[in-house]
């Protein structure tokens, strides 16, 4: 099993090498965050500096507003726009807006809902990573407490593989979500990993409760291999 803390960059930049996809939009009415960036989310605190990226079918200003700190971006790499937060220390939660003004004079605003900023991490492996919460001696109980931690963010991306380094997961069978009974205690082997959760629970508890983000990745029987980028292997001399 594999358990670290990131930026959410650094985080999906490791996911989407095996579980995304890259989609491309021409239209105006496509502006809109990546669909990892959800309502609910953690992003990683001070010093790390999160990042913010959608996409957008105009190559317009992009402005983003968190806690009254206004920032701007010109810089579109194709249909895909990036802003870079300053280090945000508070923890929140906060919303996130994103605008865009279109040619046209028409503005669009899309918002994130109940961001905090705490740690992020990563639960990843085989199996063993992936057994529920249900499925573990007295998950009942974990289950039954989970609404206890409110600053505990859940997600679980979907077992979707990809050849090649592509942009947006394939699927995710939980979306970000507030610790509840429903979000921790869901179908066997699909969501919550019970070690991801009971070592995310244990942490959040350890820093006075710092909010703690939980990104559950695994797939049974797979070599660390199937997680690496080509580029990574090759420069390792290994085949894919």
């Amino acid at each position: 099993m594999v358990m670290f803390s990131l930026s959410l960059l650094f985080i999906f930049n490791f996911i989407i090498h095996c579980n995304c996809k890259c989609s491309s939009y021409n239209d105006e009415s496509s502006f809109r965050f990546a669909n990892y960036l959800q309502d609910h989310m953690v992003l990683q605190r001070a010093p790390q500096r999160a990042i913010i990226w959608g996409y957008t079918g105009s190559n317009t200003t992009i402005s983003l507003t968190l806690n009254d700190r206004v920032y701007q971006t010109n810089h579109i790499d194709g249909s895909i726009w990036s802003i870079t937060l300053d280090p945000v220390s508070d923890e929140g939660p906060f919303d996130i807006h994103a605008s865009q003004s279109l040619p046209n004079g028409t503005k669009i605003t899309i918002t994130l809902h109940d961001v905090l900023f705490g740690d992020v991490w990563i639960c990843s492996g085989q199996s063993n990573m992936e057994m529920a919460v249900i499925d573990i001696f007295n998950g009942s109980l974990e289950i039954a407490n989970a609404g206890n931690y409110p600053k505990i963010r859940l997600f679980t991306s979907a077992r979707n593989a990809s050849h090649e380094p592509i942009d947006e997961l394939l699927g995710m069978w939980l979306n970000w979500s507030v610790a509840s009974a429903q979000s921790v205690g869901g179908p066997t082997f699909y969501y919550m990993s019970a070690v991801c959760w009971l070592y995310g629970r244990m942490i959040h508890t350890a820093l006075g409760g710092r909010p703690i983000g939980l990104v559950a990745a695994s797939w049974n029987g797979t070599a660390i291999e199937y997680w690496m980028p080509p580029q990574a292997l090759k420069d390792c001399n290994v085949s894919s």
